[in-house]
């Protein structure tokens, strides 16, 4: 079970049918939200209203009033990614994404321009932590999310299925708004600190570049995956 916090993770939760063992309300926010509340006992949800001092200590001070334990996030086996990949669906790579808040961020933008599948690595990846799902404000939810062993045989198998790999490396030479929107696409995003594997890089159809202009040549994971998939969007 994992701790889910904040009115839009749960109400996602909901939507994505998935089992909440118990849902808590700030006291306060139970008297001026009864709609919510008779959605909930209407859905039969066990429904505690609490003090603050009771929800802080319990889910931290992040809750927003609004808290829940929840099931466990179903995490894909790589053949069931891959079976959703054959459908032509968008698939994006993680290569070494450690901060939660960054990939919580990253879902969200995720979620927004319609990538169907999320493959990080077992070792150098965070898992799916409180502080991720409340970041994705719900987003997680509607993620189909595989963790493999390694992201080369990932590659390798999207190859054989027919898709272009999109790597994304400072030194790239080719822009996402040139690409052809209507091939089956992986994008790479790398770590902060590290970018891409080289193998990965090696193994990439494309290295996309993101043209800047400041001083600092260097954005957010979570803001570079955001640029990339709006333009490579149809």
């Amino acid at each position: 079970m994992i701790k889910i916090y904040g009115k839009n993770c749960i109400n996602e939760a909901i939507k994505a049918n998935a089992k909440l063992e118990s849902i808590y309300l700030l006291d306060t926010n139970s008297k001026k939200d009864k709609d919510f509340i008779e959605k909930l006992h209407r859905l039969n949800y066990n429904v505690n209203i609490v003090n603050k001092a009771f929800m802080d200590k319990k889910f931290g001070t992040s809750h927003q009033g609004y808290a829940a334990i929840r099931e466990d996030y179903k995490i894909l086996s790589i053949a069931e990614a891959l079976e959703i990949a054959k459908n032509g669906s968008r698939v994006l790579l993680l290569d070494g994404i450690m901060d939660p808040h960054n990939f919580g961020a990253i879902l969200r933008t995720v979620d927004a321009f319609g990538i169907d599948l999320v493959i990080l690595p077992k070792s150098r990846s965070v898992a799916i932590t409180e502080v991720v799902a409340h970041v994705s404000t719900g987003a997680v939810e509607h993620t189909n999310i595989c963790y493999a062993n390694s992201l080369l045989p990932v590659v390798k198998d999207l190859k054989e299925i027919g898709y272009w790999i999109c790597g994304t490396d400072a030194s790239g030479d080719t822009l996402a708004t040139s690409i052809d929107k209507d091939l089956k696409l992986a994008v790479i995003i790398g770590s902060e600190g590290f970018g891409m594997s080289k193998t990965l890089v090696n193994s990439s159809d494309y290295l996309i570049t993101i043209p800047m202009v400041g001083h600092v040549n260097s954005l957010n994971a979570s803001i570079s995956t955001a640029i990339v998939l709006h333009d490579l969007m149809k």
